[in-house]
């Protein structure tokens, strides 16, 4: 078998010439062009039976709305927010259920003042420009991959399953991208406290950044972490005042709610890549369903035990990090997020971009890329998964589990790998160093 493996891993790498991805991503490229623009006509035509265009997108817009509307006391209720949704498109054949943290609704307000066409022409064209900023802020985590073949990178980039979701499901994840690449540019020039704030602009959507502290706290980053405690808070006070206290505890409430587990935790189970999904997956639909939250909150656990125990035992911690030995570790952090998050969505994975490029810069090898073009195909393979699981009986269901974790959890111990050599390197530089005379 492990023979059977080698082989296929060779014969797999040889056919990723520059020249085979390039044709091959181009189809991709074309082929997600097309679902997106079919995929919107049918949606603005008839709403009704093929639910509304850019519906992450309408969630947020209908939360900005009701809170424009002065009725926040109402912001997780899914009849005022299905009854916004009437109004602005007519019947729809589901619910945009908005379930994201209360000052989400007070940042989406200045878009709420559009109607629902108009606002989401504008934020597809949004996203559209950061995800290009973001695009090209690669070349900060692999300038040598991205000088000479920095079109081909982006090709790929743009050929995946995350930018296809990100960009049809009207997605903000391209954002919390933008947050993590400007805060980790702003740390290599030490200019910690700013790095922080922005930084901190990322729990709006909570569960991508929520190893940021840990990680600011084992460098010991006290100003970032500053930075981060402060821009995170003016959010939760801003939101806190135009909503009240009682909005976080509707918030809680709402995740807690039948709606969201059917919605979301049921109804986009297939969407996810993260590991905690993908046993989840495995499972039984009963053992499941009874026991997914605590599998989500334990992986998240030994995620994080298991970054800080690769930073302490590699000799990472400290405030002394030079702007090179950053990288590693905040490689290592991002991926550490997509792969333990309990709530990871297949847009989401936008976040492994500086992740496998960096690897690529640094570590690239056979067997990376062959993870890599593994994890392309099952993320694009999973519609087709979930069409052949979903009504199988268990254990046949469990095809329409989210595979991709595997190669994105090779692809995380890659990353381990990577700050333990890094250290290991700057430790022996510095034991060699001849020792100062008297």
């Amino acid at each position: 078998m492990r023979g059977l493996g080698i082989a296929f891993g060779r014969v797999a790498d040889g056919l990723l010439t520059p020249e085979r991805v390039r044709r091959y991503a181009l189809v991709f490229v074309v082929l997600g062009a097309l679902l997106l623009v079919g995929s919107a006509a049918r949606r603005v035509l008839d709403p009704a039976v093929s639910g509304a265009v850019l519906p992450d997108y309408l969630a947020h817009w209908t939360g900005g709305r009701i809170v424009l509307a002065g009725g926040g006391e109402g912001l997780y209720d899914p009849l005022v927010q299905s009854a916004v949704q009437v109004a602005a498109l007519g019947p729809t054949s589901r619910l945009a259920y908005f379930v994201s943290p209360p000052p989400v609704a007070v940042a989406y307000l200045p878009l709420a003042l559009l109607d629902y066409g108009a606002s989401a022409a504008v934020w597809a064209a949004l996203s559209a420009a950061v995800l290009a900023g973001c695009l090209l802020a690669l070349r900060l985590v692999a300038p040598s991959l991205m000088r000479r073949r920095g079109g081909l990178v982006v090709l790929v980039l743009l050929a995946s399953a995350p930018v296809l979701e990100l960009s049809g499901g009207g997605q903000d994840s391209a954002m919390v991208l933008g947050v993590w690449l400007g805060g980790l540019e702003l740390l290599r020039r030490r200019s910690d406290l700013l790095a922080g704030m922005v930084l901190g602009l990322g729990v709006l959507k909570p569960q991508l950044v929520v190893l940021v502290p840990l990680l600011l706290l084992l460098t010991r980053r006290r100003a970032a972490l500053a930075g981060f405690a402060g821009s995170a808070g003016v959010l939760l006070a801003v939101g806190v005042q135009l909503q009240g206290w009682q909005s976080l505890g509707a918030w809680l409430g709402a995740l807690a709610s039948p709606l969201y587990a059917e919605q979301v935790q049921q109804g986009q189970a297939w969407k996810m890549v993260s590991l905690p999904s993908l046993v989840a997956g495995i499972l039984p639909p009963r053992t499941a369903e009874e026991w997914g939250p605590a599998l989500g909150l334990g992986f998240l656990v030994a995620g994080a035990s298991a970054l800080a125990w690769r930073l302490r035992s590699a000799g990472a911690t400290g405030g002394g990090a030079s702007g090179r030995d950053i990288l590693p570790l905040w490689s290592c952090a991002l991926a550490t997020t997509v792969v333990f998050s309990p709530h990871l969505v297949v847009y989401d994975a936008v976040l492994l971009f500086p992740v496998a490029l960096h690897l690529l810069e640094r570590r690239s090898s056979k067997r990376l890329r062959v993870t890599l073009l593994a994890a392309f195909w099952l993320t694009w393979l999973a519609p087709a998964l979930h069409i052949l699981g979903r009504d199988a009986p268990w254990p046949l269901a469990a095809v329409d589990a989210p595979w991709s974790a595997i190669p994105l959890l090779l692809l995380w111990v890659e990353t381990m790998r990577d700050v333990g050599s890094t250290y290991a390197v700057r430790d022996v530089s510095v034991a060699r160093r001849p020792a100062p005379r008297p």
